[in-house]
């Protein structure tokens, strides 16, 4: 009887670690999409990689946590003196704030005290509509 159980409780694990092992994988791309600011430029965030005012990429992932969606680049991007933005291999990365998911409409950079809202433009260039 007790090798029934210790077989019947290590099938179960085995199960179980095959289930986990073959879960569906999470949507790719649910944040994509182009994203201004006045002080920074523009934002594109396409399947993992952030592309910075068409110059620099940067590969990110996308989480949730107890605040919601963010986006968290695997180095520092910041604002860089209202001019630009700023990569960093020195400091610590920052979440980028998602409004939601997916397709989000806005971007938030919380840089010290001042919050930098990045807000979805659509193919045309202007700003996206509020829905």
């Amino acid at each position: 009887m007790k090798g029934w159980t210790i077989a019947m409780l290590g099938g179960g694990v085995a199960l179980a670690f095959l289930i986990f092992l073959f879960r569906p994988a999470a949507p790719v791309g649910l944040e994509n999409g182009t994203f201004a600011n006045d002080c920074c430029g523009t934002l594109v965030l396409r399947d993992g990689a952030m592309l910075l005012n068409a110059k620099q990429t940067v590969r990110y992932a996308v989480g949730r946590d107890s605040r919601g969606p963010y986006i968290l680049p695997r180095t520092y991007v910041g604002k860089f003196e209202d001019k630009g933005f700023e990569v960093d291999g020195s400091q610590a990365v920052v979440k980028l704030r998602l409004d939601r998911l997916p397709h989000p409409t806005r971007i938030i950079l919380y840089e010290g005290g001042a919050p930098y809202l990045f807000a979805r433009k659509d193919q045309i260039g202007r700003p996206a509509s509020r829905r």
